[in-house]
């Protein structure tokens, strides 16, 4: 069971960078040109949930008696969760190109502290 949820916690971790960068990209056009979109909206609500699901698994795992290699793997987990509610605390109601400019560094920490994450715990010990 742990080698399916590692390979789940795995799988998880390169959607998350998959949407993640996908919502930069688009953060920025919007910031660029077209303002916030239902299709932006939808992205960002995606990179959420693929962090929350890498979360959830992450924790599950842990309590299962796995351990990452570098404790700073857990710190760049919760900053993967916490980055679109703390962005849209500092977003305000208007939708204007300062808060598409939030929502795009969102989602560029969110790829960063996954990647950076990745690094961090690979060689970690899992009982088998």
């Amino acid at each position: 069971m742990l080698d399916f949820l590692t390979t789940l916690h795995l799988l998880t971790f390169w959607q998350l960078v998959l949407t993640g960068g996908v919502a930069t990209g688009w953060g920025i056009r919007a910031w660029r040109q077209t303002g916030f979109t239902d299709g932006f909206r939808s992205i960002l609500y995606l990179t959420e949930g693929s962090g929350v699901a890498q979360g959830l698994v992450g924790g599950i795992l842990f309590l299962a008696g796995c351990r990452p290699a570098d404790i700073l793997h857990l710190v760049y987990g919760l900053i993967v969760i916490a980055a679109i509610p703390v962005a849209v605390g500092y977003a305000s109601e208007k939708l204007n190109k300062r808060d598409m400019a939030i929502f795009a560094f969102a989602a560029f920490a969110i790829v960063a502290a996954a990647l950076r994450g990745a690094m961090t715990g690979v060689g970690g010990y899992c009982p088998r």
